[in-house]
């Protein structure tokens, strides 16, 4: 618990259940609660409370004793994304880079956790005219990012609807501010192919972006790129990242239904 930074908002629990379950690692299957607490430096009576706790969650399972604890299907169960979602996002590395280079550009793959895009593979020319602070890992908001467009215009509209309520919740002024821009450049995807944001996300920055997921896919995808609204000024050069962006998804959507069937 170290290496908290001054004035940075943790939540210290969740660190400690998480240091609780990196105990467990090939030879060290089953602990007990003093193996733990002697493994994490925690207190032992605080330990029992958190492997009860993952034991609620189905993160840890218990013996007949209920004295030592295994991992459980749940953490297994989010092992196996975590290693699919790898597996797709460095088989899209080579498309992104070559998006990237070719509109000097950032191109990025994309999916969705709660009202916000988790980046899970971004790759950025190096003659890319806007640099931005985002990277593999960073989260943007749904309703007013080129990537929760490209989310959002993928979905039907009874779940789109129940996503964007989602998002109000969360911040009533962004969905008030941006929701006519996010359900105009929405209703052009049928017809265009892709997503446009220009300007909303932040000012002189233009993206491109397309769903990617199959429809039986139950982990959506999106692909977008991104670069200075100048490079994107003119249509056509939109409709030419765009058809490249579509190439891509065409090479990566058997990956996700290979994925999705294993």
């Amino acid at each position: 618990m170290s290496d908290k930074k001054p004035g940075q908002p943790l939540v210290t629990a969740l660190l400690r259940g998480l240091a609780v379950l990196r105990c467990f690692d090939h030879g060290r299957e089953r602990l007990g609660s003093s193996e733990i607490a002697r493994m994490t430096g925690l207190p032992q009576p605080t330990v029992w409370r958190l492997c009860k706790t993952l034991e609620h969650g189905g993160y840890l399972t218990a013996d007949q004793e209920g004295a030592r604890f295994r991992p459980g299907l749940a953490i297994l169960t989010l092992g196996y994304s975590a290693l699919d979602t790898l597996e797709l996002a460095e088989l899209a590395r080579p498309m992104l880079e070559e998006i990237a280079a070719r509109f000097n550009a950032a191109a990025s793959l994309s999916t969705r956790e709660g009202t916000s895009m988790l980046y899970v593979q971004r790759t950025e020319s190096p003659q890319a005219f806007l640099k931005l602070n985002v990277r593999a890992g960073s989260q943007v908001p749904i309703i007013s990012s080129g990537t929760g467009w490209g989310y959002l215009a993928g979905l039907q509209p009874e779940l789109r609807k129940q996503v964007m309520q989602e998002c109000r919740k969360a911040d009533p002024a962004l969905h008030r501010r941006v929701e006519k821009q996010a359900l105009a450049a929405i209703a052009e995807y049928p017809r265009q192919g892709y997503v446009t944001n220009v300007d909303v996300f932040f000012p002189g920055l233009t993206t491109v972006s397309i769903p990617l997921s199959s429809p039986a896919s139950t982990t959506p995808f999106v692909l977008i790129c991104t670069s200075a609204t100048p490079v994107f000024a003119d249509l056509s050069v939109r409709a030419e990242a765009g058809q490249a962006l579509m190439q891509a998804a065409q090479q990566l959507r058997p990956v996700i239904e290979r994925l999705e069937r294993e």
